[in-house]
């Protein structure tokens, strides 16, 4: 099976560059420039902005919700900016950057829906499992709203239930695929892909080390650990699993203690938090590996990586 990369007449290759590539190389093939990595991100960017301010301009236009709370409608609208992430990466990485559909996805080109689902109920068990540490041990959590339930309780669980799970999807497309595959394609080492995206991914957030150490080493871990896994078990996942499973127990929990803007508009955490946290980051990692490995996921690309190969396959045959 030819590859992109593969040198033409008289041409040389690195070796490493030759047969199955892994998840974070699978941006990089001879058929769009190496410019175009940039320029990709910048478009999801730029595409993720506009449609950003749309849906929330209408949301402002229906509603506007007080300083320091958000309502069920400000949650699906802020969540609706998110999911948009997942067609602007899948169009961009196939049109631009001349990928073969679905490798964004995983390594056999599409969501492994199976694992997807195991790794999602090993994740809500963990984090309820940790929802009632916290809850047992008297862990400091974020917010303290005015008790009880948020008034439209009904309709932010809902929304959490309906989106939160696309939402947390458009943030992994981007993070821990479009753009730990682009770094990928300019520096072979994963750690350093995932480091880089990782650090990203926490700036994203608005979170800063020296704003708040605490709430930067929190998402720093998730980063890392979603981001080691994504290398791992050669797709998207298991890290789509843990940041879903996180955002639903946490907005579900914030509903019924009225605290849903402090989560979702957080500036700092306590420590006690974070720490359960990090452990609960690791835990996932470690149950994640192990349930790979029992399922014999694959972590290299047995396909082309770049879409003028397809045409070789043949009519009628399809990737996806």
């Amino acid at each position: 099976m030819s590859y992109a990369g593969t040198p033409g007449p008289g041409g040389a290759i690195d070796p490493r560059d030759a047969g199955p590539q892994p998840y974070h190389r699978l941006l990089r093939n001879d058929v769009a420039p190496r410019g175009f990595l940039l320029l990709g991100a910048l478009a999801v960017l730029v595409g993720w902005m506009f449609f950003s301010v749309l849906i929330l301009s209408v949301q402002q236009a229906i509603r506007t919700d007080p300083k320091g709370t958000v309502s069920w409608l400000g949650l699906l609208a802020t969540n609706l900016s998110l999911i948009v992430l997942i067609p602007l990466t899948m169009i961009v990485a196939t049109l631009l950057n001349k990928q073969t559909p679905g490798l964004l996805s995983s390594v056999i080109g599409k969501i492994r829906w199976r694992p997807l689902a195991v790794f999602g109920a090993a994740a809500v068990v963990l984090e309820l499992l940790m929802l009632g540490i916290v809850q047992l041990g008297g862990v400091d959590v974020l917010g303290d709203g005015p008790g009880g339930r948020a008034a439209d309780a009904a309709g932010v669980i809902a929304v959490t239930l309906l989106t939160s799970t696309f939402q947390a999807a458009g943030e992994e497309y981007f993070f821990r695929g479009y753009l730990l595959q682009a770094v990928g394609a300019l520096v072979r080492s994963s750690l350093v892909a995932v480091l880089v995206t990782t650090v990203l991914f926490t700036m994203a957030h608005g979170i800063w080390p020296w704003e708040s150490p605490a709430l930067f080493l929190d998402r720093f871990a998730f980063g890392l650990v979603a981001g080691m896994l994504v290398i791992l078990t050669g797709g998207l996942e298991a890290s789509i699993a843990a940041h879903a499973a996180n955002n639903v127990i946490t907005f579900i929990y914030a509903a019924m203690t009225n605290t849903v803007g402090d989560s979702l508009g957080a500036s700092d955490a306590p420590w006690s938090l974070v720490a359960v946290d990090v452990v609960k980051f690791a835990a996932f990692g470690a149950i994640a590996l192990l349930l790979a490995r029992k399922q014999g996921l694959a972590t290299r690309c047995e396909l082309p990586v770049a879409t003028l190969l397809v045409a070789d396959r043949g009519p009628g045959r399809r990737l996806l």
